[in-house]
C-alpha cells in the first residue's frame, strides 16, 4: 500500500469534513475498506482507488476536482440562482453523504446549512477552477478594479474584499475577481503571470461561467461584487482563513427581513 495515497485520502476526507462512512457511501464501498486503505492495511484495486479519490474530491494526480457547477447547484438549492446543468449529479452526491435530504414530498432539504455550504464550496476550490489565472500582486485591489473598469471589462469581486463588503471580518490579502476572459485581462491590465514557486498571494482571476455573474451588483462607488451567496460559497472555496467570514455571511443571509420579523 502506498502510504502517500493513504495519507492524501485521509487528508482530503478531513478537509471536506467527511466521515469514513460518508466516503464509503460516495464510493460504493464498505466503511471498513475506507479505514483499512487510510491506515495502509489494504492494497485497493485501481478501480477502488479511483472511486475513493472521486469520493474525497481528488483526481488521479491528487489535485482537487474543482467544479463550479457545485456552487451553482448550491445556490439553486438555496433559492439564489437558476437551475444549472448536472444538478442531478450533485444532489445525488450530497444526499449520499448526508449533506442533503429528500423529504416525503420529494423536496430537497438542508439539515445543516453551514456543512452544506462548506462542502459545496470545497467542491469548487478557487485555485483549481477551470481557466483560473494567477497574477503577481504588484498593485492594490483598487488599482485592479480601476483598471478593469477603465478597460471596459465587466467584473465582480469575490473572496475577502467582497466578504468585507458584507460582514467586515476578513483580512484583505488575496484580490479575487470574476471577469469574462482571464487571459485577456492579463494583457489589458499589463499584469504578470505568477509562477508556481513565487512567494506571496496572487491576484486571482476567475472566468464568469454562466451562473457566477448572476446577481452581481454595483456599490455606490461603482465597485462590482458577486451575489452574496456566491461570495459565501467562494469563501469556503478559498483559503482556510476565509471560513470565518463565510460563516458570518451565512448568519447575515439567514437574518429575518422586516416583513418576516413583523
Amino acid at each position: 500500500m502506498d502510504l502517500t495515497l493513504a495519507q492524501r485520502l485521509r487528508a482530503a476526507r478531513m478537509m471536506s469534513a467527511l466521515s469514513a462512512r460518508q466516503v464509503a457511501a460516495l464510493a460504493g464501498v464498505s466503511p471498513s475498506t475506507v479505514t483499512r486503505v487510510e491506515s495502509g492495511k489494504m492494497n485497493p484495486t485501481y478501480d477502488v482507488v479511483l472511486k475513493l479519490l472521486d469520493a474525497v474530491g481528488l483526481d488521479e494526480r491528487f489535485d482537487p476536482v474543482s467544479d463550479p457547477v457545485a456552487v451553482a447547484t448550491a445556490r439553486w438549492v438555496l433559492g439564489a440562482g437558476e437551475e444549472p446543468p448536472s444538478v442531478e449529479y450533485w444532489i445525488k452526491r450530497w444526499v449520499a453523504s448526508g449533506t442533503l435530504e429528500i423529504d416525503d414530498a420529494g423536496d430537497v432539504t438542508v439539515p445543516d446549512l453551514q456543512t452544506f455550504a462548506f462542502r459545496a464550496g470545497r467542491a469548487a476550490v478557487l485555485a483549481f477552477r477551470p481557466k483560473v489565472v494567477m497574477a503577481r500582486q504588484d498593485r492594490t485591489w483598487d488599482e485592479v478594479a480601476d483598471g478593469l473598469t477603465g478597460a471596459g471589462i465587466e467584473w465582480a469581486a469575490t473572496g475577502d474584499r467582497a466578504a468585507n463588503r458584507l460582514v467586515l471580518s476578513a483580512g484583505e490579502v488575496r484580490p479575487t475577481f470574476y471577469v469574462d476572459d482571464t487571459e485577456a485581462v492579463i494583457e489589458a491590465l499589463g499584469l504578470v503571470f505568477k509562477g508556481p514557486q513565487e512567494w506571496g498571494w496572487p491576484i486571482t482571476l476567475l472566468p464568469f461561467d454562466g451562473f457566477s455573474e448572476s446577481g452581481r451588483w454595483a456599490d455606490d462607488d461603482g465597485r462590482w461584487y458577486a451575489e452574496p451567496w456566491q461570495v459565501a460559497l467562494d469563501c469556503y472555496s478559498g483559503s482556510d482563513y476565509l471560513s470565518d467570514p463565510a460563516d458570518r455571511i451565512l448568519e447575515t443571509l439567514l437574518l429575518p427581513t422586516d416583513d418576516e420579523s413583523a
